[in-house]
């Protein structure tokens, strides 16, 4: 006894066989795509951690602590540029090294950097908080604080560009309610930037690090 020629089951394992194969092929297309387009792709997600203002005249220059190596440099180019005429920057906390003066606290350097690349003493305002800030949001309480005793309305916040969009995350919540405008001075890595940051374990790391945190912060903070 011979089948119909049009056997239902056998059309049908015949259009999941070419189902899968389409897809199979659709992968392999995105994936070709994607090997092709792998820079602007990878430069685009960088991208998506960066805010980086025009720079334009503010009160302050506000400068995170942290990569000493590269944030003071660009603050002290800032104020050699006039936008602003003071820097300001939170004291962070002595670390177990440092209250043994084996290394020199954070802050302390910046402060040096920024006396090296020629900002007056007097121009720079050393922020106390009790035990040291420890985090970005730490340091966005404390310019709050001096916010509220000055007549400041407009901040350039100095940070790594990694983390310049968590920082204006943060700083906006923290400061939400005062007439303050935030400028984003985001500052280049040393050893990486956006277009190659794939290619050097600290910019993997750092990115990698970034995106968490602000998926983090902003789902338990919002």
């Amino acid at each position: 006894m011979s089948l119909p020629l049009n056997n239902p089951v056998s059309a049908g394992k015949k259009r999941r066989s070419l189902a899968w194969l389409a897809a199979g092929v659709a992968v392999l297309l995105l994936v070709g795509l994607a090997f092709v387009f792998r820079t602007a792709l990878l430069t685009a997600v960088a991208e998506g951690l960066i805010v980086n203002d025009p720079p334009q005249p503010a009160d302050i220059i506000f400068l995170l602590n942290g990569d000493y190596n590269t944030r003071p440099f660009r603050a002290a180019e800032l104020y050699e540029q006039k936008l602003a005429p003071l820097v300001v920057i939170a004291h962070s906390e002595d670390t177990p090294a440092v209250k043994l003066g084996l290394i020199p606290n954070d802050t302390d350097i910046s402060v040096s950097v920024l006396k090296k690349k020629g900002v007056p003493d007097e121009k720079i305002v050393v922020l106390s908080w009790p035990g040291g800030v420890t985090s970005t949001f730490d340091e966005a309480a404390a310019l709050h604080q001096y916010v509220n005793m000055t007549d400041i309305s407009r901040v350039i916040l100095v940070t790594s560009e990694f983390h310049s969009r968590r920082a204006k995350w943060i700083f906006a919540r923290e400061l939400s309610g005062l007439r303050v405008t935030l400028e984003m001075a985001a500052v280049p890595y040393s050893t990486f930037d956006k277009t190659n940051w794939w290619k050097n374990e600290n910019g993997l790391i750092t990115l990698n690090n970034e995106y968490i945190k602000l998926f983090y912060y902003f789902f338990k903070y919002r």
